[in-house]
């Protein structure tokens, strides 16, 4: 039996109160209709049963939204995921939830194919991704995609948004989060917390993603060393403590892992934490490409009796429902999934009524949520 789905978990999916997604629901006043669409797209992509609330209601639900919301014809739009973040629970099945819940806001149909399957010399594209190219809209292409594809989408003349991913010379707009300033963000809390020697984790070739985030680290103690006990606490950052141990430059090491590649990650990061722990070398802040690689990095110090956040403070990136239910609750740096899904296909609409307008590169602002690990 499928799980019921709670407002409350519509609420928490797209950063809302439980409120204002029964007004939105229920076709009360006080909720913009931006965000009224907002909520019964996603309610409807959860798989929510919208009751008919009489009157008031009307025009508001999931069915009547498609018809007053942009008229545009219901047609297929071409979806390409990573074969690695097909399956993936935690960030990508929300974005994915996302972009079907913006497909139902504006009259659109989902069609999802793996871009790893795609050959650079097959014959036809459209055999390729399972659907025949003049029969659709465009494309929206969700992480990392090769240069030689997305060049060779773009010859077929179609709309086409990428989704956490850039590359220049494919000529197409880009929705993406602020990693750079998630990195930096997280830096900044560890550093105004008093810490002295931070490392970051993660792996630069699992996602350009990964790559930005530890620049934005670098970017954030590069300025606070560079300033001495200046506050660096960019927008969005609370809860801040002032630095202490005027003077000292604070240290960023790196580890890197083979995250990705199976479980073999894992005894990678139990290896390099018990070297640390028996060298006497562990660091005082440790931040983490995201919350998966956080999380065990956790249940890794738990088990070698480390104290949080008295010996080690630990920042994940990401902010899933995980990192909320963890033994140890997870500080994180708040990133978009559902919103970053929906947002592109807003942005691939726009595409679609202006195609000569100049391309564009949407960027999503990140929040720290601040527990107890950090």
């Amino acid at each position: 039996m499928a799980q019921k789905i709670s407002m409350q978990q519509i609420a928490d999916r797209l950063g809302v109160s439980k409120y204002t997604v029964s007004q939105a629901l229920s076709g009360k006043p006080g909720v913009s209709e931006a965000t009224r669409r907002e909520v019964t797209a996603m309610a409807a992509a959860l798989g929510y049963r919208i009751q008919s609330r009489g009157p008031a209601a009307s025009g508001s639900g999931a069915e009547s939204n498609a018809s007053s919301g942009p008229k545009e014809a219901a047609e297929t739009i071409l979806i390409g995921l990573n074969g690695l973040h097909a399956e993936e629970p935690l960030f990508w099945r929300r974005v994915k939830e996302g972009i079907d819940a913006g497909c139902k806001e504006f009259g659109l149909i989902p069609h999802y194919f793996i871009l790893d399957k795609i050959g650079e010399k097959a014959s036809s594209l459209g055999e390729l991704v399972g659907f025949p190219l003049a029969e659709t809209k465009g494309f929206i292409i969700a992480g990392k995609c090769p240069v030689a594809l997305l060049l060779r989408l773009k010859r077929t003349g179609l709309p086409m948004v990428l989704v956490d991913h850039e590359e220049t010379v494919a000529g197409a707009d880009a929705v993406l989060n602020d990693n750079v300033e998630a990195g930096r963000m997280a830096c900044s809390q560890l550093a105004t917390q008093g810490c002295k020697s931070i490392v970051f984790v993660g792996h630069d070739r699992f996602a350009v993603s990964f790559r930005e985030r530890f620049w934005g680290c670098r970017i954030a103690l590069d300025d606070y060393n560079g300033q001495g006990r200046r506050k660096l606490i960019p927008t969005g950052l609370k809860h801040a403590a002032s630095p202490t141990g005027a003077g000292t430059p604070i240290q960023l090491k790196k580890w890197t892992i083979p995250y990705g590649a199976s479980s073999s990650w894992k005894q990678s990061l139990k290896r390099r934490i018990g070297a640390a722990i028996e060298s006497l070398d562990l660091p005082d802040g440790m931040i983490c490409a995201n919350d998966d690689i956080a999380l065990e990095l956790l249940d890794l110090l738990r088990l070698y009796g480390v104290g949080f956040p008295g010996q080690c403070r630990v920042l994940g990136i990401d902010n899933t429902a995980a990192s909320l239910k963890a033994a140890v609750p997870l500080t994180t740096i708040d990133l978009a999934k559902e919103r970053l899904g929906m947002r592109a296909v807003e942005t691939f609409v726009r595409r679609c009524r202006y195609p000569e307008a100049p391309y564009e590169k949407v960027i999503l602002s990140a929040k720290l949520i601040v527990r107890y690990s950090g």
